[in-house]
């Protein structure tokens, strides 16, 4: 489907920053009567770029502020129409006195993210850039505000391009091979050369995946639930780790009920961290309830901190997915400490070992290396890829198989499809809702 599915229409209005009481309020306007309510506005004629001191009227003669318009003739703008910025003082009075002055001379109020929208839909950027803008604003760190800042200048898209290319060549080959069968051509006569391609093409897959999941848990965070029993210390760990009196702390067994989750950033990954309930076998319903949740949470989360007291512990076997973890380590012999070697001995009470354990997790998830070239990405972004990667193992199937090549070379295209719904070269009017609809208001 080609992505021009609609057509943009009327000319929109919101407010581009933060509402509430600030020195600096910018009011954003974007279609063709954007000039014309320059005008208006303003009583100057506009010009492309350049900023100008003036009042802003409202009917008449009547002054509603004063500060600076700029107009940005389309298609050099963010939008790829006419667009203007009115820099006004922050109040709430003045914002909604210039909106409703800009409504009366035929603008209307911007839907979520139609700013962007139209900035995809005029060909300005691409959908995984659009989607960079937003996950840009909501950046929690720098790290995740660098990695968004690659996406929106194009480097996912880069990457989603190159991939799609490689299985275009496998295509290509492929359909040359339909196309040609009578002819002796160098690239169909060699079927190594169309495995070779094959091969390099569903490794570019591979790479693409990983890397867009870490582009996920870059973006949505990794959710780190600390386990144990209870009066193991893991409230003291989790008020330690997020810095603040969040979890209370009690020696009477069974206190935390229920989950209690806070957001924080470790090396400037976002991690949503949550202290359960201690597991054990109780009649008391409510304490079932929370060893539930507690069970439930350490099945669905990235990771899991499973804390032993460290006088309770011997040698165990721990899942993959769980950090094993010696409480009050300070109270441990040195001959237990030795053995305890594949364990993170530490003190939730003083901080000792903290650090230490803060610096693994990090690095669970992504080094220095995958760090300075990280994207941010979305889950329909991961599951496009891996429908394109399904296709493409099928065909690569029928390629060793020796299967019908016309079916081969419909699975690849179907592949490709599948890749372009992320830039959205090939997409949905629902899909663009369904994206779009979840920006704020101004952007």
């Amino acid at each position: 489907m080609n992505k021009k599915i609609e057509k943009v229409s009327g000319t929109i209005a919101a407010l581009a920053t933060a509402r509430g009481a600030s020195g600096i309020a910018v009011t954003r306007v974007s279609g063709l009567k954007a000039k014309e309510i320059y005008r208006e506005i303003t009583k100057k004629t506009p010009e492309h770029m350049i900023a100008k001191h003036t009042v802003f009227y409202g009917e008449g003669e009547t002054r509603i502020d004063s500060g600076i318009a700029l107009f940005f003739k389309g298609p050099d703008s963010y939008t790829g129409e006419d667009v203007i910025e009115l820099s006004s003082h922050g109040s709430s009075a003045v914002i909604e006195m210039l909106l409703e002055r800009i409504y009366s001379l035929g603008g209307r109020e911007a839907e979520p993210g139609e700013f962007t929208k139209r900035a995809y839909l005029n060909d300005k950027m691409d959908l995984t850039q659009a989607e960079a803008v937003a996950d840009l604003i909501e950046s929690v760190s720098a790290r995740t505000a660098a990695a968004a800042s690659r996406s929106l200048v194009g480097e996912f898209s880069e990457r989603v391009n190159d991939t799609s290319a490689a299985v275009s060549e496998v295509r290509a080959l492929v359909e040359a091979t339909l196309d040609f069968s009578d002819q002796d051509l160098e690239e169909t006569k060699h079927p190594t050369h169309l495995l070779l391609k094959t091969k390099e093409a569903k490794n570019s897959l591979e790479i693409l995946i990983e890397q867009t999941r870490t582009g996920i848990r870059l973006r949505n965070g990794i959710v780190m639930a600390i386990v144990g029993k209870p009066n193991v210390g893991k409230s003291s760990l989790f008020n330690r780790i997020c810095g603040s009196e969040r979890a209370i702390v009690s020696s009477e067994a069974g206190t935390t009920r229920d989950i209690i989750s806070e957001n924080i950033t470790v090396d400037g990954f976002p991690i949503r961290i949550l202290d359960t309930a201690g597991v054990r076998d109780s009649q008391n319903q409510i304490e079932q309830e929370g060893v539930k949740r507690a069970i439930e949470a350490s099945e669905s989360a990235d990771i899991v901190l499973e804390v032993i007291d460290s006088r309770e512990w011997s040698q165990k076997n721990t899942e993959d997915k769980n950090v094993l973890i010696l409480n009050k380590a300070d109270l441990l012999t040195e001959k237990l400490k030795i053995e305890a070697n594949k364990a993170f001995l530490l003190s939730a009470k003083t901080g000792d070992g903290i650090d230490k354990l803060l610096d693994h997790i990090a690095g669970l998830f992504m080094d220095e290396d995958s760090c300075s070239s990280s994207i941010t990405a979305r889950k329909r972004h991961l599951k496009s890829i891996k429908d394109a990667y399904r296709k493409f193992c099928s065909a690569e199937k029928g390629i060793k198989g020796g299967e019908a090549l016309d079916l081969v070379a419909q699975e690849l295209l179907e592949a490709q499809n599948s890749l372009a719904e992320i830039t959205g070269e090939f997409t949905t009017e629902d899909l663009l809702e369904e994206i779009f609809k979840s920006f704020c208001i101004g952007k």
